[in-house]
């Protein structure tokens, strides 16, 4: 294989992982849309998996960007405590006051100052599976799960086809090394052995 060639796949490798990571953050679970009033999450777990927080933290690596990237205007945060037996928690912020019963106001100066605190629903997300923390946000926000179009899973499957062929190529190339490795092998055996004959 000539360098002209190798370059050729490394180029053609590059560009199906680029195309496989950009699909991964359009299409799966914790593509969403959010409602309007969806102001802002807030991501909150240890630093490492143990004590409960395995799902905060997929969901953050896996979930998260795609959540992201179908709702650019929503402000999504993660703090990541030192204490490993700390709390994992999901905070999401509206922009819609919480619904309760208005309190009067002993003057209509204070009516006109005192401004409504934006609802926020905190969710207890420690030992929750990844799975079970976008069902919470969903339940929480009511938003809307994004199914990839046709042109998405025509990509995904071509994806997997160039995967598995590529896959299939390198056992092939591995087990032609094998051999030539093992033709040689023998080709210096068998030269030592003559030059011992000749001596």
């Amino acid at each position: 294989m000539t360098n002209k060639t190798l370059r050729m796949v490394s180029i053609l490798q590059r560009m199906r992982k680029l195309k496989s990571k950009l699909l991964a953050i359009r299409v799966g679970p914790g593509a969403v849309i959010l409602p309007k009033d969806v102001k802002r999450i807030h991501l909150e777990c240890a630093q490492h998996i143990n004590g409960g927080h395995r799902g905060a933290k997929k969901f953050w690596r896996e979930m998260l960007p795609r959540l992201k990237f179908r709702n650019p205007a929503v402000s999504m945060t993660v703090s990541r405590n030192i204490e490993q037996e700390g709390d994992a928690k999901l905070i999401i912020y509206f922009t819609t006051p919480p619904q309760s019963t208005p309190t009067p106001t002993s003057s209509p100066s204070a009516e006109s100052t005192s401004q409504p605190k934006p609802r926020e629903v905190k969710i207890d997300i420690k030992h929750l599976h990844e799975s079970a923390i976008l069902a919470e946000l969903l339940k929480a926000t009511g938003g809307t799960e994004v199914l990839p179009t046709e042109v998405e899973l025509e990509e995904i499957k071509q994806l997997e086809e160039e995967k598995e062929k590529s896959r299939r190529d390198s056992e092939r190339s591995l087990e032609v090394r094998r051999k030539r490795k093992k033709e040689e092998e023998m080709m210096k055996q068998a030269r030592g052995e003559v030059g011992l004959d000749v001596a």
